[in-house]
């Protein structure tokens, strides 16, 4: 009886660290035009990371302070088909909708894809010394077809050292001076 209490527990403990999420920060350099010239210096990325899963949580531009929350995106929201149905894109990236009401979401959505009133931002698999690409995907507003605004390539630059307490606020400097690299 013991020993089956013991490998329950055990069975237990393990599901619970496999279920915690680890919030991460990776910062990003621009590699293709379409980064460059939206995002100027690169891209911050705030994510937590669970073994088999990845959510992302806000973009933020690693020079100038602007940041989006993000919420998970519905594929259906893009039209028929999706990802799968639009011509030159990553159909298995992650699918993020920026979130309008908050932080300067609204200006995300109107420098990434003027005229659209919704923005989604597709994610490449995000891993520790790995490039990035993200798509953006903004809605015609009168009733058209979804459309590709931007394909972003990064670089991998670092990742940032997040603080123990309490999640980062990107406008102070909690960092000590230390960013990524």
């Amino acid at each position: 009886m013991r020993g089956r209490a013991l490998i329950l527990g055990l069975a237990l403990a393990a599901t619970a660290t496999a279920a915690h999420a680890e919030r991460r920060m990776y910062s990003y350099d621009p590699v293709s035009p379409d980064a460059k010239r939206l995002t100027g210096f690169g891209l911050t990325v705030l994510f937590d990371k669970k073994l088999t899963r990845t959510k992302v949580i806000k973009v933020l531009a690693t020079a100038v302070p602007a940041q989006a929350s993000l919420m998970p995106g519905r594929e259906s929201d893009l039209g028929k088909g999706g990802l799968a149905a639009m011509k030159g894109v990553d159909a298995g990236a992650d699918l993020y909708e920026v979130n309008p009401k908050s932080e300067q979401g609204r200006v995300y959505i109107r420098a990434f894809c003027p005229g659209a009133t919704r923005l989604w931002l597709s994610f490449s698999a995000l891993a520790l010394h790995r490039d990035l690409r993200v798509q953006a995907f903004g809605d015609d507003p009168k009733g058209g077809p979804t459309r590709v605004c931007g394909t972003l390539d990064f670089s991998f630059r670092g990742e940032w050292k997040l603080p123990k307490s309490s999640v980062p606020d990107p406008m102070e400097d909690w960092t000590g001076g230390s960013g990524p690299g």
